[in-house]
């Protein structure tokens, strides 16, 4: 399985397309963050924590359409059959190519969360408070949750254009349509990652029926759930189909 992991991470390292994605999606957050407090969103009672967050929805569908895309385009570009040639157990090479996804976005999220506080602190005006820095590891987790449904959801798909969509929508939709689910609201739209990461860095106004009733912690927990549930099914899928 390591050694796997490492094939999938070397591949991403060597591929252009898929290492300039990485680095898009990792420049994201600190740029998203940048536009939004350089342009006065960054009310008087947020801390610079919460500011360097507020670029976190951007990040989190660029890390999820980056997984997409690379998971996808195996599929589009046929070389799913060589990665079977060299790894044929398919859960090991399924499991190392959504490791691989995970552990970039990851990275890429903790370095994009580091430099988007370095830079909201340069440019903020004195007065705000820090905040809690260590909140922002809600975009790490997050992140990872979302290349990980990515990943997934490339696999189940075997389409790099259609899987963005599905991580879009998959991504934005719970906010969007949060009025038709009811007394289900704080339950999904609480549990989703953009929702997940407001409730870590407590600086940004989160309505009563947003808040997953269980706090932050338990809102990361039933995330990650649900990447590992969306993750498990593309593994279904995976070991059932012909490369």
């Amino acid at each position: 399985m390591r050694s796997a992991w490492t094939a999938e991470l070397v591949k991403v390292l060597t591929v252009r397309g898929f290492r300039a994605g990485a680095v898009l999606a990792g420049l994201a957050l600190p740029l998203t963050s940048l536009l939004v407090v350089s342009s006065g969103g960054l009310g008087d009672a947020d801390t610079l924590t919460s500011g360097a967050a507020t670029g976190s929805m951007s990040s989190l569908v660029a890390y999820a359409a980056w997984a997409a895309v690379v998971a996808g385009s195996e599929y589009t570009q046929r070389t799913i059959v060589v990665s079977l040639a060299t790894v044929p157990r398919r859960p090991v090479l399924y499991g190392a190519k959504v490791a691989a996804a995970a552990t970039i976005a990851a990275a890429g999220a903790a370095a994009g969360a580091v430099v988007s506080l370095l830079v909201v602190a340069a440019v903020t005006p004195s007065g705000h408070r820090l905040g809690d820095p260590p909140a922002l590891l809600g975009v790490v987790l997050a992140s990872g949750a979302a290349a990980v449904v990515g990943a997934a959801i490339g696999v189940l798909t075997r389409s790099s254009t259609g899987s963005i969509a599905v991580v879009i929508a998959a991504l934005l939709l719970p906010r969007a349509a949060a009025g038709l689910l009811g007394g289900l609201q704080p339950w999904i739209v609480g549990a989703s990652p953009g929702t997940v990461v407001t409730q870590f860095v407590q600086g940004a106004q989160l309505a009563a029926d947003h808040a997953y009733p269980g706090g932050a912690a338990l809102a990361a927990v039933t995330m990650l759930l649900v990447a590992l549930a969306v993750a498990t099914l593309g593994g279904l899928a995976f070991a059932r189909r012909d490369g």
